[in-house]
């Protein structure tokens, strides 16, 4: 049945925007959140042959205490960076700056339109016109959370479009010989593009997140039980093609391919050591796929799941379609409810399941044209008559609208209901929808933040509601760490409007860039936001704020820094410029830059006028230096023990019983260290004063 043509030029219309919206928007977006941890790793794997971080590493190997390395693979890394050097940028290095990412982005967007494609040609398969395929592309690109992703996100978009590239390779396997009589194709070629969709797949989804394989086998065992040496000898020929691929792409993994897929799988599945709730995932579906999507799709799956019944019941065989609409089926909701089931930790909404959306998108098409071939009898009805074509239209064209509204920042979207029930559930309960999780409204922010003064990015909370001047990404500035959705635009920062004009910096006070949610630590003050229209009312993307320095209690045990002993204490004390390494002991100063000196900061009460004695253990003490709330103070040292006194004027400089430690000197590792109030002093004349 051919779609009617007012839904194709409807379709025809919503691709082109959706095209323009994922490479605009890539190209105006910021930094997310794991982009530059992937700079990093793709640079690790420059140097050593291993994708993880130089703190995983021992040598060039990964060291003992490494349980996720082959959670990811460099496959989409590898091949943007490529691209970059087809865009001018240079092929010895994996750039950290503005332009760089930008041109990354515009690769992810290709990426996911190749998605949009591969997803089109599987209705055209099943639906045999390609102005179904035209109807899922505008589906798909529809989906905010699809489209927000394809701007930036390299994880989850090249792994959603490596598995529709295979499914689509395995499709056209099953159907060896095109049925459409008006273009029949050549068995030949359907095989050869069968294959090369396979291995393209395959080679793309795996070699991005080994642990997707799961997913990608059960698809070839649903081909494989059709019994067709033809079909077998061709899926096994491409997925030894496409190990071979992986093999070059990452010799460190896939020279063990099996340690390489059974890790991948356990560590992904069992990712930072926590479970999650089974009702997670069906929630953000709710809230992040558009209503009228999800209907369709529920639709299309309860269509195929019919037609398959019924072609079993009668002849205990199944069609070659409905084994194309079951590869669907099974990549829309086996790791889907297997997640559910197994409470997997899933987290940040739907995006770890983006690998369903253009399966969805065709099942939607499908449910959608099975409406379209009923209508004889709906149209009879005068309710059904009026509300299908509104709710076609509406389902298409109202997420697109929705994302223009948020542009760039299509991934904030939520349903109409969920953006309605967002204020009183989180007035109620204190949670709420997230806007810019994943912080790229940052490079929109840049300009209001200003030029001096330290910068922490997504600020981590205390049990008072305080900002603590340090995040769970790093403790340095995050306007000069490579991890930072700030640096990449650190040289836009003037901070020329009014509040900031008469920003100061000092020690006791630093600046935060929040993005997510609207609300600020109780000692931070709010300035510059980003703001967006959703539906009819205004959201925060993110915002600038300024705070006063809120330090954690000393703790009754010290400062134990030394992990020789496998024992360590302390860390939320840490403010930054250290160099941390599991196989190096304590906390080196040697890495730190000229206008990075490594501190620690605490809060210990004392009686007034009354000062501290600090002492420690280090290794290299001799060549200690301290400085305590900006006054640099003599360290006397015996062997790794050092000790230094802290005048009372000193240590009541900054204020609510704050101490903040400088420590430098050439070779030092700091292990440990310990505060206590300064004895009285004596008299002279004999006894105490």
């Amino acid at each position: 049945m051919r779609p009617p043509r007012p839904l194709v030029a409807l379709a025809g219309g919503v691709v082109v925007v959706g095209v323009v919206v994922v490479l605009l928007g890539g190209w105006r977006t910021g930094v997310s959140y794991d982009e530059s941890y992937h700079v990093l790793r793709m640079r690790s794997w420059l140097d050593h042959g291993w994708y993880l971080l130089d703190g995983d590493l021992l040598g060039d190997e990964p060291g003992p205490w490494q349980e996720q390395r082959y959670v990811y693979g460099p496959l989409t890394m590898q091949l943007l960076q490529g691209w970059s050097v087809l865009w001018g940028g240079d092929p010895g290095a994996v750039s950290a700056s503005a332009h760089a990412y930008a041109v990354r982005h515009l690769g992810v967007g290709v990426i996911g339109l190749g998605g949009v494609a591969a997803a089109a040609g599987l209705s055209r398969l099943l639906l045999r016109r390609w102005t179904w395929g035209l109807v899922t592309a505008a589906v798909l690109l529809a989906l905010p959370v699809w489209a927000g992703h394809s701007m930036f996100n390299v994880k989850d978009v090249p792994v959603a479009t490596g598995y529709t590239l295979a499914t689509l390779g395995l499709a056209l396997l099953v159907l060896r010989a095109d049925d459409d009589a008006r273009r029949p194709v050549r068995p030949g070629l359907r095989l050869l593009s069968g294959c090369t969709a396979l291995v393209a797949g395959v080679v793309l989804a795996v070699g991005t997140r080994p642990g997707i394989w799961p997913g990608l086998a059960l698809g070839v065992a649903l081909v494989l039980v059709t019994r067709d040496r033809v079909r077998i000898a061709a899926v096994l020929g491409s997925l030894c093609v496409a190990y071979l691929l992986l093999l070059v792409s990452y010799p460190s993994a896939f020279a063990t391919p099996l340690q390489a897929l059974v890790g991948g799988a356990l560590e992904s599945s069992r990712f930072d050591g926590r479970s999650g709730d089974w009702w997670y995932l069906p929630l953000f579906t709710l809230v992040e796929v558009p209503t009228l999507v999800l209907v369709a799709a529920l639709a299309g799956a309860v269509v195929g799941v019919r037609l398959a019944w019924r072609s079993w019941r009668h002849s205990r065989r199944w069609d070659p379609r409905e084994v194309v609409l079951a590869l669907v089926l099974a990549q829309a909701f086996v790791l889907p409810v297997l997640a559910v089931v197994r409470q997997s930790n899933i987290y940040t909404g739907v995006r770890q399941m983006l690998f369903a959306a253009p399966a969805v998108a065709v099942l939607a098409t499908v449910g959608v044209a099975a409406l379209l071939a009923s209508r004889a009898s709906w149209r009879r009805r005068p309710v059904l008559r009026a509300v299908v074509p509104v709710a076609v239209v509406v389902g298409l064209v109202g997420p697109l609208v929705v994302q223009l509204q948020l542009f760039p920042y299509s991934y904030a979207y939520s349903t109409v209901l969920a953006s309605a029930a967002s204020p009183t559930v989180e007035r109620l309960t204190g949670y709420g929808v997230q806007t810019d999780y994943w912080r790229t409204s940052v490079r929109e922010l840049a300009p209001e933040v200003p030029a001096d003064g330290w910068v922490t990015c997504s600020p981590t909370m205390d049990e008072q509601g305080r900002w603590y001047r340090w995040s769970r990404d790093t403790h340095d500035d995050c306007a000069g760490e490579v991890v930072s959705p700030l640096s990449a635009y650190a040289e836009r920062r003037d901070g020329d409007d009014s509040w900031a004009a008469g920003w100061q910096p000092t020690p006791t006070r630093f600046l935060a860039v929040q993005t997510g949610s609207d609300a600020a630590g109780s000692n931070c003050t709010k300035h510059s936001t980003v703001r967006r229209w959703l539906y009819w009312r205004e959201v925060e993307m993110g915002f600038v704020a300024t705070c006063d320095l809120v330090l954690p209690a000393y703790p009754a045990g010290g400062l134990d820094f030394d992990d020789a002993d496998g024992s360590t204490q302390g860390g939320e004390t840490l403010l930054g410029g250290w160099d941390i390494h599991p196989s190096r002991r304590g906390l080196g100063t040697e890495p730190a830059g000229e206008d990075d000196t490594p501190s620690l900061g605490f809060t210990l009460e004392v009686a007034e006028g009354a000062g501290l004695v600090l002492s420690g253990t280090a290794e290299g003490a001799g060549a200690l230096r301290l400085s305590v709330n900006g006054t640099p103070l003599p360290a006397e040292s015996t062997g790794e023990s050092w000790t230094a006194s802290v005048p009372a004027p000193v240590a009541a400089h900054y204020g609510e019983g704050r101490v903040v430690v400088d420590v430098e000197g050439p070779g030092v590792r700091l292990l440990s260290l310990a505060a206590a109030p300064a004895p009285p002093p004596t008299s002279l004349a004999g006894g105490a004063s």
